[in-house]
């Protein structure tokens, strides 16, 4: 076998493992995706000024559909040998690239300004509504903004604590601590998970593009 019919198979085989690779990545953008909308619909009525907030799961839902359906059309073009669809793969890996890098510049440059925003709203809905609040309490597994502080010198709710009977030894944590960790934990994995799949992306970008030369070039050899 050639040097270039060896460079060709391996390209392929790296193809192959790659949109493997994306099918499951796109798959985990989507369970991230899931894990932020479920909390957010369950206190909805906290985050309807926040569009960040709203839209952040819905556009993790989208890319993993988008990587996942992507890969397919890649792995299809390795295993009919188009040289078009290896192009046009190369393209939309290139493009996702661009926007997953993009998008987790976003959350390292917005993270202060989103955490500051998070803790407004959670102080504010803790002195309109408490009622509705204690949802919030109960699932996140919290008290008050601060802590059971925030209730001054009255009788702490039993949705601070486990078991009835609450008091200050028993209570959760303050909700902002215990909210702004659990967006911080998804924004963190949502950032490395784009990073290496950006990183993956090109890669699969450069190795589509030689696969669809040597698909040209052993056309040209068939044909002459």
């Amino acid at each position: 076998m050639s040097m270039i019919g060896c460079v060709g198979s391996l390209g392929k085989n790296i193809l192959l493992l790659s949109n493997l690779f994306f099918v499951l990545a796109g798959v985990v953008l989507i369970g991230l995706g899931v894990a932020i909308e479920l909390p957010v619909l369950w206190v909805s009525d906290l985050f309807d000024n926040s569009q960040i907030i709203q839209l952040a799961p819905v556009v993790s839902i989208v890319a993993g559909c988008v990587v996942f359906t992507i890969s397919f059309f890649g792995c299809c073009g390795v295993i009919k040998e188009s040289q078009c669809m290896l192009v046009t793969y190369a393209f939309f890996m290139i493009l996702l690239a661009v926007l997953k890098v993009t998008l987790s510049t976003l959350i390292i440059t917005k993270h202060d300004d989103f955490i500051d925003g998070l803790s407004r709203l959670l102080t504010e809905s803790f002195v309109d509504d408490p009622l509705d609040f204690q949802n919030i309490e109960r699932i996140f597994v919290c008290c008050g903004p601060l802590g059971p502080i925030s209730y001054l010198n009255v009788t702490l709710p039993d949705s601070c604590c486990l078991r009835p009977a609450c008091t200050i030894l028993n209570a959760h944590k303050g909700c902002n601590e215990v909210i702004e960790n659990f967006f911080y934990g998804i924004g963190l994995a949502t950032v490395i998970i784009a990073v290496i799949v950006a990183a993956f992306e090109f890669l699969a970008a450069v190795t589509s593009c030689c696969v669809a030369n040597y698909i040209r070039i052993q056309g040209r050899q068939i044909f002459f």
